[in-house]
């Protein structure tokens, strides 16, 4: 899957010249931690939640010497040296992106040109949507062997049951060399498919409706 796929086409902007007042205003508005800073559709900068408060640390609410947001621009504040992603990079090269660089979202550009951001949220929705979290489903845990033919086995029993497979979990089995597969279903009886799988020889965890 590639970032276009899942990036939002249509960023709330901001332009440096505006004030940081304007940028928080616009970040409350519309639910947002990030605001491209562009020019002519060209991308300058970002500002963030983050740089907004940086400002002001160090000033109480009452300090008479506190900085004025209304007065404090943009141009000032925001991120110049930026990381960038193209609409055709894999979410999971900006996703790697985002994690290293502990950063919140991604501007999307082409051509010099801002045609989309990607956030954290974005990809974290994605992985969601893979794994079925949000979808009424079943689960069946199987301890399979390092044979790739083990897998494709108890794979062929699922659907020869005619039961849809959402996504596929794994991770060691502790007390063996085994791999334990976590098999997400649409939501089913398991009762029968467990059966089949145990009768050709595998070790079955766990099983929830």
């Amino acid at each position: 899957m590639i970032v276009e796929e899942i990036m939002f086409k249509k960023p709330f902007t901001a332009k440096k010249t505006q004030s940081l007042l304007e940028a928080h205003e616009l970040m409350v508005k519309h639910s947002i931690r990030h605001l491209p800073v562009v020019e002519r559709n060209r991308l300058l900068g970002i500002i963030t939640e983050s740089d907004i408060r940086n400002a002001f640390i160090g000033s109480g609410p009452t300090d008479p010497k506190a900085p004025n947001p209304s007065k404090m621009k943009i141009q000032d504040h925001m991120t110049e040296t930026l990381l960038t992603v193209t609409p055709d990079t894999n979410v999971e090269d900006a996703a790697l992106v985002i994690y290293k660089n502990k950063i919140g979202a991604l501007p999307v550009v082409q051509n010099q040109g801002l045609v989309g951001i990607i956030s954290v949220m974005d990809i974290v929705g994605l992985f969601i949507d893979i794994m079925g979290i949000l979808h009424a489903s079943s689960r069946i845990d199987v301890a399979v062997g390092k044979d790739p033919k083990d897998l494709e086995k108890v794979s062929k029993i699922i659907n020869d049951h005619e039961l849809n497979i959402i996504s596929v979990g794994l991770e060691p089995e502790a007390a063996s060399k085994k791999t334990v597969y976590s098999f997400r279903l649409d939501l089913c009886e398991t009762k029968s498919v467990v059966k089949d799988i145990e009768k050709a020889g595998f070790k079955v965890l766990e099983a929830i409706d």
